[in-house]
């Protein structure tokens, strides 16, 4: 299980070889499976099992069981799982500049420069219900096996299947120009709710008060709250548990601490107050959450 962030500054992969696949898993009655965050790679997400509500930007996708979602570098995105039955999905993150040539040609001009410079957009939404996309769906299955299965040069295939995976887009007429009619109001607005994320994430541990967060971006208590819930899908204090309970987690998936430990360094003076809002995110105490994912896996 792993849990991302809303800024990630942590390194996809290695530097020669800047891709990782992670297998999310939420059990029934979770309904926050991917809080709200941003990087600067591209990601595919891959849904395995179950359905769920998936947000890019100020864009909703209702998926379930096969389909795909392609989110570009810099893009805000989240995920629920409106069913609460539980989900799996792969999350496959990489750095675009990892496809480019080494050197200038007709494929890096003509197909690969738009994509990485965000002139052309793949397709957001792959549907297991449409014939058109089911090339493109084959393609993520078979990258998510090889990368399982690491056989021989598997890193080249990954290579390979990703470009596949470009080159078919324009082939099948799915690609898109990014439209530059983003209005002056939706730039301000994320640049806002960035703003304010990455100050929470670097203050997830003090003690943050609503006219404090309110104003890192220069706005009323109660604008901020209307605001932060039409960004983020939560209120400001419920995002903050969510944070300190998915550092938690991670802290507790590690082995290294207690859940005393966990809860102190996540910022929780009080046990008890910590064990409530663990079992509400993530359907578990945490000391079940330590014996079942303790082990690393």
């Amino acid at each position: 299980m792993y849990e991302h962030r809303y800024r990630e500054n942590k390194l996809h992969g290695q530097p020669e070889f800047p891709l990782h696949i992670y297998r999310v898993e939420h059990q029934a009655r979770v309904h926050s499976i991917l809080p709200v965050h941003w990087h600067n790679e591209m990601e595919m997400i891959y849904l395995a099992e179950g359905r769920a509500t998936f947000y890019i930007e100020s864009r909703e996708f209702a998926i379930q069981a096969g389909d795909a979602l392609i989110v570009h570098p810099g893009e805000l995105h989240s995920g629920m799982d409106t069913a609460m039955g539980g989900t799996c999905y792969y999350s496959i993150v990489f750095k675009g500049s990892w496809l480019s040539s080494p050197q200038p040609d007709r494929v890096q001009e003509l197909f690969l420069d738009p994509v990485l410079q965000g002139k052309v957009r793949l397709p957001a939404l792959l549907s297991a219900a449409d014939a058109a996309h089911s090339p493109l769906l084959q393609l993520i299955r078979e990258l998510l096996s090889r990368y399982e299965r690491k056989p021989g040069a598997y890193e080249m295939s990954l290579k390979a299947l990703l470009l596949l995976f470009i080159a078919d887009s324009y082939q099948y007429g799915l690609t898109r120009l990014n439209p530059a009619a983003e209005t002056r109001h939706g730039r301000e607005y994320n640049r806002q709710i960035r703003e304010v994320l990455s100050y929470m994430e670097a203050h997830s541990r003090d003690r943050l008060e609503l006219d404090q967060l309110a104003a890192v971006v220069a706005l009323s208590r109660s604008h901020f709250c209307k605001f932060f819930k039409a960004q983020t899908g939560m209120r400001p204090m419920e995002y903050l548990n969510y944070i300190r309970i998915s550092q938690a987690a991670s802290l507790l998936r590690s082995g290294s601490y207690n859940v005393l430990e966990a809860a102190l360094e996540s910022g929780y003076q009080h046990v008890s107050y910590f064990s409530k809002w663990f079992k509400h995110y993530m359907n578990m105490t945490p000391s079940e959450y330590k014996a079942r994912y303790s082990s690393g896996v």
